[in-house]
């Protein structure tokens, strides 16, 4: 319910025990763009906030399934049919329950797809007629027809001391966002294996890692308090859900040693992209250069917390 200071009241917060309330500044609310399900919550609108600003990294059809604000499955493809099969196959169990984020219209029988399983909410930029009859059976399941919202230049957050603010990271990640440091350069699939991977990786909770082939994550490492975990974490999803075969990673921080590069190295890792700015990037180059990886750094570190 709206009132005349544009103050939405929500069902609760984070948890039934808490109260919240959106206050809208715009003339169309994110409400506006709900066309069924139940009434969308404080953690769908988070949710929803995370997984848009990951969407907008990406031209291609691509599909991204979101949980607790970190995506658990991406891909991008020819279609958004075959996106969305992929980011579903990244991590079938964490997808129960999911966001599922589109950047193209769902077609009847991607609707069909979907109806199969359980989700919390849809969001596309548009829906076939029969796909929103598919999908408007299941009556709680919240679906979005949201346009290209503009990326805000101004992030803030609220703090026991005071409401922080930082500029928006607005640097497009591409070609020109690597540098090779290593002497073997990584092949054009590599290379845009790598720029895919370090897009979900801005969007990860530090510490990240992503593990990717052919524009599809494999492993994702977001969370942990130390990198080595998020990197095994990520090796671990990988090997249990696809078969052996060359991949890269992006991390969101550097690697300080050499075990975590060895580590993928033994995995058959054959590009990685990380920042540079450790006591120990000659070391991690010179490993690097022995064992024939492709090594870039980056323009930027992209920790999220």
């Amino acid at each position: 319910m709206k009132n005349k200071s544009g103050k939405i009241k929500l069902r609760y917060g984070e948890n039934p025990n808490q109260k919240s309330y959106l206050i809208n500044y715009k003339k169309n609310s994110i409400f506006s763009y709900q066309i069924n399900g139940k009434q969308i919550s404080y953690n769908n609108l988070i949710d929803l906030d995370s997984g848009l600003k990951c969407l907008k990294e990406f031209l291609e059809p691509t599909s991204i399934i979101l949980k607790h604000t970190n995506p658990c499955g991406i891909a991008s493809a020819k279609n958004i049919e075959i996106a969305f099969n992929r980011s579903y196959e990244s991590d079938p169990k964490s997808a129960f329950g999911g966001i599922i984020l589109l950047n193209r219209k769902v077609t009847t029988r991607l609707a069909k797809k979907i109806y199969n399983n359980f989700y919390e909410m849809i969001v596309a930029l548009d829906f076939d007629r029969n796909a929103i009859k598919i999908l408007e059976k299941k009556k709680n399941l919240i679906i979005m027809k949201i346009p290209n919202i503009k990326k805000t230049t101004l992030e803030y957050r609220s703090t026991l001391f005071g409401d922080l603010y930082q500029t928006t990271d607005l640097v497009q990640i591409n070609r020109k966002f690597l540098n090779l440091v290593s002497k073997k350069k990584g092949s054009t699939k590599s290379i845009n294996d790598l720029i895919f991977s370090l897009k979900v990786a801005k969007h990860l909770k530090s510490n990240a890692i992503v593990l990717s082939r052919n524009k599809q994550t494999l492993g994702l490492g977001h969370g942990h308090t130390n990198r080595v975990d998020a990197l095994h974490n990520a090796i671990k999803n990988m090997n249990k859900y696809f078969k052996k075969g060359n991949f890269v990673c992006a991390s969101d921080g550097f690697f300080p040693f050499i075990d975590s590069i060895n580590l993928l190295n033994k995995n058959r890792c054959n590009a990685i992209a990380q920042p540079g700015g450790s006591i120990n990037d000659k070391v991690i180059i010179s490993f690097s250069i022995k064992n024939k990886i492709s090594l870039y750094f980056i323009k930027n570190r992209l920790f999220k917390h």
